[in-house]
């Protein structure tokens, strides 16, 4: 397995892996996400999110075809006093390719992006993950996440 940066002759595959995603969580909580047969491929977003400053964009190979990805940022508080100014690494996005899921990749996948948030000055990470996604948070677990606050939402009848 490699994992090297992400580049636009990625996009197919990444799309790919963005419409499984995608399928998963339309099919838990449809309300907010939206069928991926309905809606295009994202290739522009996932383009923009490449060139995207403060921004990580790496992707896997298993036999030199794209078996997952991840996108991460730096962000860093300057205007609220409240909040402390650290410097967070936020995960936007992880994906493994379903037929792919259970080698290690996610593993690559988060251990690259945490060598670069260090070699960044991160102070912590953070990511949000849903609630039906019970695999997705023992994952996390294992990769020495905690939860730290909760989304909550109530759907609205008008």
């Amino acid at each position: 397995m490699n994992v090297r940066i992400a580049t636009a002759d990625d996009i197919e595959a990444i799309c790919r892996l963005g419409y499984q995603i995608n399928q998963l969580h339309h099919q838990h909580v449809p309300h907010v996400f939206s069928n991926p047969a309905q809606s295009d491929s994202g290739s522009a977003f996932w383009l923009e999110l490449m060139a995207a400053d403060n921004t990580i964009f790496y992707v896997s190979e298993v036999e030199s075809r794209v078996s997952g990805f991840i996108v991460a940022r730096l962000t860093q508080n300057t205007e609220l006093s409240f909040l402390n100014t650290n410097r967070i690494c936020r995960v936007n996005t992880i994906v493994v390719d379903e037929e792919c899921q259970g080698r290690g990749i996610g593993d690559a996948l988060m251990t690259a992006v945490e060598r670069w948030a260090v070699a960044n000055q991160a102070d912590e990470m953070r990511l949000e993950v849903m609630e039906f996604n019970h695999q997705a948070q023992q994952f996390y677990d294992r990769q020495g996440f905690g939860t730290q606050s909760r989304i909550m939402s109530k759907l609205l009848k008008y």
